[in-house]
């Protein structure tokens, strides 16, 4: 056989093969649905035809099941808890753990699935009990552990969360400090709500311990040697996140400028404004600082300062402040700055400061643990409001 004919060939050898695999994937196809009972037709039905109680009730009613129609079942169990149809999902997976013929295994993920319709419904009780189910058969069910230690952080149960993150951080073989800190962190705030600021401080070395870089940790330290008058203590306790969180920065100006002042060093203040700006142009910080200067020095000063901030590095709340000033001092509240300051006004108000790193919640309020994915430490100070960029 000539190699031109080979080539000619070599298409159709192909496209034979892409024939006999589509028409044994059919068949296999073909088969799989000849074995599903023909209940399960009239179920999937009944849940296209919007009519969700019947198809579980045929559901339920099914004796027989495999891998496959098993799967089935938590599929459109998962599929009602997302939708919200919390009760549907639980009677259709509690249809499934009280089947005998399941194997372990398969039983196993029942429950699991049933406990999340718990979590759901906010059955935080039945949820917990059957999560220890089957931490008690399977002391390494990463799923039971994760779903249980959600459960102990939303009951505050928060040295029990510890011991189950613990537990996970084995399993995983990957350590789980910034979890465990800001578990710790929480203690420390209901042992200074509670005035017990001994405890307080006990709980914020455990995390420090387990998180050296804990900027939540610095924070309520430096806060809790502010509350008793230890101002010098408090400065170098925040002062500290330059270093170890630099991101919080701007969270606590406010409360270190009262420190400055309250042992009569403003000075000190500006001048290490003027210092990490240098290192950290988060406007925020920019701003504190011009408003300082003002406060301080007048406003030609901050004029001056801020004008050479938002020349080298725009911001649109940078402007809306320097608009601000410069109108103070042209007392004209009926010219074109006026109107240009008020849109702008407009066009900020209530725009997100924070936003999640990992699922994009934003928000004006900061948050330790995202409301919306519930990861702890994800949500940052938004600190450019540049050109062009997302304000």
């Amino acid at each position: 056989m000539s190699l031109s004919l080979i080539w000619l060939l070599l298409p159709v050898a192909a496209a034979s093969g892409w024939y006999v695999a589509r028409r044994e994937y059919q068949k296999t196809i073909s088969e799989s649905a000849a074995n599903l009972p023909q209940d399960y037709f009239k179920g999937l039905n009944f849940i296209l035809n919007e009519q969700p109680d019947k198809a579980i009730d045929i559901f339920m009613k099914l004796s027989e099941l495999d891998e496959s129609t098993f799967e089935i079942h938590l599929a459109l169990g998962s599929l009602f808890r997302r939708r919200g149809e919390v009760d549907r999902a639980i009677r259709l997976h509690q249809g499934l753990v009280n089947k005998a013929s399941l194997s372990t295994e398969l039983h196993a993920q029942a429950l699991y699935e049933l406990a999340c319709d718990y979590m759901g419904a906010g059955l935080l009780d039945r949820a917990e009990a059957l999560c220890l189910e089957l931490v008690d058969v399977d002391a390494n069910n990463l799923a039971a552990l994760n779903l249980l230690r959600d459960i102990y952080q939303q009951e505050k149960e928060w040295f029990r969360a510890i011991d189950l993150a613990r537990k996970i951080a084995v399993c995983m073989n990957e350590p789980q400090s910034l979890l465990i800190a800001h578990y710790y962190c929480e203690l420390a705030l209901q042992a200074r709500c509670k005035n017990d600021l001994a405890q307080a401080n006990r709980m914020l070395g455990k995390a420090v311990q387990e998180d050296a870089a804990c900027g939540r940790a610095i924070i309520i330290r430096a806060q809790i040697e502010q509350q008793l008058g230890n101002y010098d203590a408090a400065i170098n306790s925040y002062q500290q996140l330059e270093k170890k969180a630099p991101e919080y920065l701007s969270e606590i100006l406010g409360e270190l400028k009262a420190c400055y002042q309250a042992v009569g060093q403003k000075e000190k203040m500006i001048a290490y404004l003027r210092r990490i700006i240098c290192d950290h142009h988060g406007v925020e910080v920019v701003l504190i600082a011009a408003r300082m200067l003002n406060e301080y020095e007048g406003e030609d000063v901050a004029l001056t300062f801020l004008s050479d901030e938002v020349n080298e590095r725009p911001s649109l709340r940078g402007v809306q402040y320097l608009l601000e000033l410069d109108l103070e001092q042209a007392k004209d509240e009926r010219g074109y700055l006026a109107v240009v300051k008020s849109s702008l006004d407009k066009l900020l108000e209530n725009k997100p400061v924070y936003r999640c790193s990992c699922c994009g919640f934003t928000g004006v309020d900061m948050h330790w643990c995202c409301p919306s994915c519930r990861t702890w430490s994800s949500i940052k100070p938004i600190h450019e409001f540049q050109w062009g960029a997302s304000i």
